[in-house]
């Protein structure tokens, strides 16, 4: 094999980058991207808003990164379109690369809901640096800042903009916080922690337009509630980036990633795809830890052929929210009857603990203020140690 194809240049494609090399030293690589910048973990991106971090600090890995790794980067390249039967790359500039093997890693696409006016000047995502070097400059002194989405991002960014000098506000469609990884138990810790800290967030508002005639004035509910501001920043989740592989005529699963195989594979089989934009055993899981274990059995594939297995990743957040510990991991918030839950609240700190225990043994849990506690019930959970002798102080450190 002579040359391997990468496109996309955030956390999937590098980790496979790295791989590929490490597992052969010779192999030409070839990265394409759309973006003008090297490498930067999207994360620090809230830093750069909040005054945290300068652009350059951001920047993980520079030019002598991808010199030393003998990579060839393809800044502001996209790639237009795959041609299957050749394995060639086709890009903006009208040239055409082929390749032994191809590694689809475009991650995933802010997903911004029907809202009316969403157009408009003032309204933005945040995806890519050159996102939050529009958001930063649009962050300025009387105004306020109106983000859509009560999400780990949402809350963050409301941070890192207050951080900057901002008044923002949070609005959240539903009553609870971080649905997807907290109960509502702890969600309603977290949200009184937030609040005490000075935090605006609105619940129950479903945005559904921006309000002004060029540029933003506000937003408007459903209901008719009006919330004025400046600046508008849709953070409603993500959706597969899918966009090249549905043209490239490769099969999309039924949650709308790129379908792959336990060796990465696409319906293509020198066509491999990792990271947020590709659906596996029906599930599409946009979270670093996925992207991770994906770029890297994605790269001893193709590299050796059927060397290494994915067999899934367990669901897990350690996060800090707004300087919060919070981990949340496995099944935290099963429905069913055979699991049981054990819960210690303590208003007066903060903290919100849970064990999800199925038949004695720890399979999913939520820690909320204690860091420490999210490790021993990880540890449980990874040693399917019988815990009935231990339930008392489960949660003791």
């Amino acid at each position: 094999m002579n040359r391997i194809g990468i496109i996309g240049n955030g956390v999937a494609a590098i980790t496979a980058a790295r791989e590929i090399r490490k597992q052969d030293e010779s192999v030409n690589i070839d990265i394409f991207t759309d973006e003008h910048h090297y490498y930067y973990p999207r994360p620090k991106l809230l830093e750069y808003i909040s005054g945290q971090k300068t652009e350059e600090q951001i920047i993980q890995y520079d030019k002598d990164w991808y010199d030393k790794q003998n990579i060839n980067l393809h800044q502001a390249e996209p790639v237009l379109d795959l041609v299957i039967d050749s394995k060639s790359i086709l890009t903006q500039s009208n040239s055409y690369f082929n390749y032994d093997k191809i590694l689809i890693a475009v991650g995933s696409n802010p997903f911004v809901p029907p809202i009316h006016g969403a157009d408009k000047r003032g309204v933005y995502v945040l995806r890519t640096l050159d996102d939050a070097l529009s958001i930063k400059e649009s962050i300025q002194g009387e105004g306020r800042e109106i983000i859509v989405g009560g999400g780990i991002l949402g809350i963050e960014l409301a941070v890192s903009m207050t951080r900057a000098g901002g008044n923002p506000i949070v609005l959240s469609n539903i009553d609870s916080l971080l649905p997807a990884q907290l109960d509502h138990g702890a969600s309603g810790v977290l949200l009184k922690r937030l609040e005490e800290m000075g935090m605006t967030i609105l619940r129950g508002f479903l945005c559904n337009q921006v309000l002004g005639h060029e540029v933003v004035t506000g937003v408007e509910s459903t209901s008719g509630d009006k919330v004025k501001g400046d600046m508008v920043v849709v953070a409603t989740g993500v959706r597969p980036n899918i966009e090249l592989a549905t043209r490239a005529g490769l099969t999309i699963g039924s949650g709308r990633g790129i379908l792959v195989d336990k060796f990465m594979r696409t319906s293509e089989p020198d066509i491999f795809a990792a990271g947020d934009c590709t659906e596996w055993n029906g599930e599409s899981l946009g979270i670093i830890p996925v992207a991770l274990e994906t770029a890297k059995v994605a790269a001893k594939n193709i590299i050796n052929e059927e060397s290494e297995i994915y067999d899934g990743t367990t669901p897990s957040n350690t996060l800090q929210v707004a300087g919060i510990d919070l981990t949340s991991f496995g099944q935290f918030n099963p429905q069913s009857p055979e699991f049981e839950s054990i819960v210690s609240v303590d208003e007066e700190t903060g903290t919100y603990f849970k064990a999800v225990v199925k038949e004695h043994v720890v399979v999913g849990g939520i820690a909320l203020g204690n860091r420490k506690v999210a490790m021993k019930l990880r540890r449980l959970m990874r040693s399917k140690e019988d815990i009935s002798e231990k339930r008392s102080e489960i949660f003791e450190i």
